[in-house]
């Protein structure tokens, strides 16, 4: 793992430790497993963890896997995909949520609203200005970015980012409808607008992986 691993969740306020293997792992009794799979031969035992703890598991992925190998990490029972491009520390927001707890009123919304954890690189327009932001939550119609920079209600926004198991990047564009200020993850709710057919497939193909 990157260096930057540890010291970003000790300051979520995480203990971090690396393990060889599933064994070694499992005796270490987490409250939370971070698999790299970014070889995939590591995937292959994936559901001998899965049947021996009901604790989350974040698995790592090439940020270049295909949708096929997608599919089947699903089949085996992989939990959060993770893009092995995603920053320590915005790995770790979304850990520390999970195990303090601090999610389980977002989860409710998020299964009513159809929503997954998306944690990807969005570079964003807004009056003519591009800015960057790692994305939280994704569903058919709209994403949510992190970030303390704010902009009025209704505002046009034009985006791009990557979908794991796509070649292209998704190009689209929004309008922002909502705003977090005073949450522990500050942001910007996005609504997609104007979406073609292929774009929308692509989103409801990725998303049912990802639930």
């Amino acid at each position: 793992m990157d260096e930057s691993w540890g010291p970003a969740f000790k300051e979520a306020g995480l203990d971090f430790s690396t393990f060889g293997n599933f064994d070694e792992a499992l005796k270490g009794r987490a409250d939370c497993y971070l698999l790299d799979i970014r070889d995939m031969e590591r995937g292959k035992n994936f559901a001998q963890l899965r049947e021996k703890t009901a604790a989350p598991i974040f698995t790592l992925v090439r940020d270049s896997v295909g949708k096929r190998e997608l599919q089947e990490l699903r089949k085996r029972g992989a939990f959060e995909l993770v893009s092995e491009k995603t920053p320590a520390e915005e790995l770790a927001v979304r850990v520390a949520s999970i195990l303090k707890g601090d999610d389980q009123d977002q989860a409710r919304e998020f299964r009513g609203a159809r929503r997954v954890w998306f944690q990807q690189d969005i570079h964003f327009t807004v009056f003519d200005k591009t800015h960057q932001a790692w994305s939280t939550t994704l569903s058919e119609t709209g994403v949510f970015l992190h970030t303390t920079l704010s902009f009025p209600l209704y505002s046009v926004v034009k985006l791009k980012f990557n979908l794991l198991g796509e070649s292209s990047p998704f190009v689209c564009e929004g309008v922002i409808v909502r705003q977090e200020v005073e949450s522990k993850i500050r942001g910007i709710g996005v609504m997609f607008q104007n979406l073609s057919g292929e774009q929308i497939r692509s989103l409801e193909a990725f998303l049912e992986i990802c639930r």
